[in-house]
């Protein structure tokens, strides 16, 4: 489940409605895990689970819960992403990560630095800032994709912060979702 987007042909990380009700698609949704791979991918999972009238997505870390631990380089990430406004809605059955969604909302994070409504401008500047660090370039960019929507500069700057990071998989998943939303095929490194 890594890169659940690929699965549906998707393009930038967002799911396309099929052309019909698909039960194994839907009992693919049913429980989701959630881990350094495929956490990014939970509001997509929630709002395609709605557009196609599924139920709800039983979401669960995974047996690690590698996220959880405030050491892990995508945690704040992992908080930024929680704060989307789709995994308030009645298709994602959050369990266990529910108790870390109230922390998000609860916790300053990288975003919060930038007021309560940054634009487009501050959050590119944020990013782009000599000194910033991998992972709250990472978090910011998260920010920047609840609010603007999945843009491909959103995509590629992650994972030019990603593959700094080391976390290979995850850098050319987000160059992937950045190409197939009109940006680039850019050598990241």
């Amino acid at each position: 489940m890594a890169y659940l987007g690929s699965i549906v042909r998707a393009s930038a990380g967002a799911f396309q409605p099929a052309t019909r009700y698909d039960p194994v698609l839907a009992e693919l949704l049913r429980e989701a895990i959630v881990g350094p791979a495929s956490f990014h991918e939970m509001a997509a999972m929630v709002r395609y689970a709605e557009s196609r009238g599924m139920g709800a997505i039983r979401f669960r870390l995974d047996d690690d819960a590698l996220l959880a631990d405030p050491a892990h380089p995508l945690h704040v990430a992992f908080l930024e992403t929680l704060r989307d406004p789709a995994l308030a809605s009645d298709y994602a059955d959050l369990g266990e990560i529910g108790l870390w969604r109230a922390r998000a909302i609860g916790t300053r994070l990288p975003s919060d630095m930038l007021g309560p409504k940054p634009s487009r401008k501050a959050l590119r500047t944020a990013i782009l800032a000599a000194g910033t660090s991998c992972e709250v370039r990472v978090a910011l960019c998260v920010a920047a994709r609840i609010r603007f929507g999945g843009e491909a500069e959103w995509f590629g700057r992650e994972a030019q912060a990603l593959y700094e990071m080391g976390l290979f998989v995850q850098a050319r998943a987000r160059l992937a979702a950045s190409v197939a939303g009109g940006g680039e095929a850019v050598a990241i490194g």
